[in-house]
């Protein structure tokens, strides 16, 4: 399926890092995925846009799997707006809309390999919890939702049972909400 809406933009900048990442050129790239130097040289100068076959045959000659593209795309396109709307970031770090995209965006492009130790994933599930906990309660369920290994991880349910519990007091519908985040990171993780 196409996005139409998409930024050409970002799919340009997506298809110069597959070439870069892999260390090819325009030649080795095109010809590995079938299509012509020319049509490669125009989406990288942003004179073309790939269909997605063309960018799943990109991908697929740089050897980078296509739910890892998905993510780039989501990398730049949340780049691109926080560059058009001229956010501010501090030495600390990202504010506003930034931190909200690009820091949980950058999160979760880390490679999926399984969490071996139980102390890796406790480390992991506070790492998590801190680039989330300040987000709007909806984004920051949306992000764990999407987020391949922390919705499979044990140890962050615990801590958004701990988190619950500290909430239950003055905001209600703050600690139902952990709990049930918890109650489903449970499950998925009991499933494997």
């Amino acid at each position: 399926m196409e996005r139409n809406e998409e930024d050409p933009e970002v799919l340009r900048l997506v298809v110069l890092f597959l070439r870069e990442s892999a260390r090819m050129s325009q030649v080795q790239l095109s010809t590995a995925a079938r299509t012509s130097q020319s049509q490669l040289s125009l989406i990288e100068l942003g004179k073309a846009t790939p269909s997605e076959d063309v960018l799943r045959r990109l991908a697929a000659a740089t050897d980078v799997s296509w739910p890892l593209v998905a993510r780039l795309r989501q990398f730049y396109a949340a780049f691109l707006k926080a560059k058009s709307r001229k956010v501010h970031v501090d030495e600390q770090g990202a504010t506003g809309a930034f931190a909200d995209s690009l820091a949980v965006q950058a999160y979760l492009l880390e490679d999926e390999v399984a969490v071996v130790s139980e102390a890796d994933q406790e480390a992991e599930a506070q790492r998590f919890w801190q680039a989330v906990a300040g987000l709007p309660r909806e984004r920051r369920r949306r992000v764990i939702q999407l987020s391949p290994r922390a919705s499979r991880n044990p140890a962050l349910a615990r801590q958004l049972s701990l988190e619950s519990e500290k909430a239950a007091a003055s905001d209600p519908a703050e600690a139902k909400d952990l709990a049930e985040l918890a109650a489903w990171i449970s499950e998925r993780s009991e499933r494997g």
